[in-house]
């Protein structure tokens, strides 16, 4: 219904579209205010207001497209078997690029870049990754779920009341990972099980070095297990995290 003050405390239908409100009788045509505009401009700020940062924080990370593996300073060639690893760590200088807190969190994550330079498919579906550090303590990478685990947050029921039961019911821990945490790390992820000829594949393997001060100091990744097409396991790749000085 269309409504308008006519004074303090008597209402009466407005003649014109929509719903508007006069404050006192004789304020003036330019004192009546449409609700409905207003509202809709109230809601259009509020949306926007909360959408746009959330869009911003869903976008992947910005990361350069891999090169040829031994175009990096980290890398181990094999000229008989024509195959390339590199290693390119993403530490302190170099996280910034990630949403994610990776090195708050413990995790240090390493760009794994294969370039196969055979005439035949290689294959990664059998291969085993260790982190070795100076210590010679060694580690798997860190599965999605690992990670998932890592960045999950439990909800805080601080200052909630609970009403005490004869028999205590099970918990359920319910978490939930920070927004778009699940697509980046899925975006970030090594996932290839072969190697095409002459081609590069790339991603990130994780690795979890929390305690480590420098987990780039003496440490080094081993790989073992890669075949060629006729099944055959070609040597080991060993390279370390940073350059020799």
């Amino acid at each position: 219904m269309k409504l308008e003050f006519e004074d303090d405390k008597t209402w009466k239908r407005a003649p014109s579209p929509g719903f508007f409100l006069r404050p006192r009788k004789g304020a003036g045509e330019g004192a009546r205010i449409h609700v409905g505009s207003f509202f809709a401009l109230w809601l259009i700020f509020i949306v926007g207001f909360f959408l746009a940062p959330a869009h911003a924080s869903d976008k992947l990370p910005d990361l350069p497209p891999a090169s040829n593996a031994a175009s990096y300073p980290l890398h181990e060639t094999h000229k008989e078997e024509h195959v390339t690893i590199a290693l390119d760590p993403y530490w302190e200088g170099k996280d910034s690029v990630f949403h994610l807190k990776f090195r708050e969190h413990g995790i240090l994550p390493v760009r794994l870049i294969v370039t196969n330079n055979n005439d035949q498919p290689i294959t990664l579906k059998d291969w085993q990754v260790q982190f070795i550090t100076a210590r010679r303590q060694k580690a798997a990478p860190l599965t999605v779920d690992d990670l998932e685990r890592r960045f999950a947050k439990e909800p805080s029921h601080s200052g909630s009341t609970r009403i005490p039961l004869p028999i205590p019911l099970p918990s359920k821990k319910s978490s939930r990972l920070p927004k778009g945490a699940a697509e980046e790390i899925d975006y970030l992820q090594f996932k290839a099980e072969a190697v095409e000829p002459h081609n590069t594949q790339s991603g990130f393997l994780f690795f979890d070095v929390s305690g480590l001060a420098d987990p780039l100091a003496g440490s080094h990744i081993l790989f073992t297990g890669l075949r060629n097409a006729n099944g055959q396991e070609l040597f080991y790749f060993d390279i370390p995290l940073q350059k020799a000085p």
